[in-house]
């Protein structure tokens, strides 16, 4: 995680503590519509005055997803090959990239029996561990049915 989002949280947390509702609201409501699904001012303001905080960890998850250092994928969302294979590009070799495009498809609905991101990823894993490179997963579900939140590491 960047400095950045360490610091968006906390000035968030000050504004929070503050009351200062609606300045959350207006410089974060990107992140506010992700996360806790609210598409208004008034609606955030019924969930914070219900709520009165955020939770910090899926706070930090959501901030570092539109930030673009992690890609957000919702656990029913089907079909996310070519997110996941787009947010790989620039981050790993382009012969990699190629090798992981042949594998099967990523198909994500975690009612499914093997529908889970962690079961999907793993033949691309397989392909990525021998280069030095490795899938990190997260997954949050204090605000929604279940979210991932998927980056790659060097090792």
């Amino acid at each position: 995680m960047t400095v950045e989002v360490s610091e968006d949280v906390k000035k968030i947390q000050e504004l929070l503590a503050k009351k200062e509702y609606q300045a959350v609201y207006d410089r974060y409501a990107p992140v506010l519509e992700d996360m806790i699904f609210v598409r208004s001012l008034e609606e955030w303001l019924d969930f914070i005055q219900q709520e009165g905080a955020l939770e910090e960890e899926p706070l930090r998850l959501y901030l570092s997803a539109r930030r673009g250092e992690c890609l957000l994928l919702g656990g029913y969302q089907g079909d996310v090959t070519q997110a996941v294979l787009d947010c790989l590009k620039g981050k790993i070799p382009g012969e990699l990239l190629e090798r992981l495009s042949s594998l099967p498809p990523i198909v994500i609905d975690i009612d499914e029996l093997n529908g889970t991101l962690e079961k999907q990823i793993l033949p691309y894993q397989k392909v990525l561990e021998p280069a030095g490179f490795a899938f990190r997963i997260e997954f949050e579900d204090i605000y929604c049915a279940g979210a991932y939140f998927l980056s790659v590491e060097t090792k």
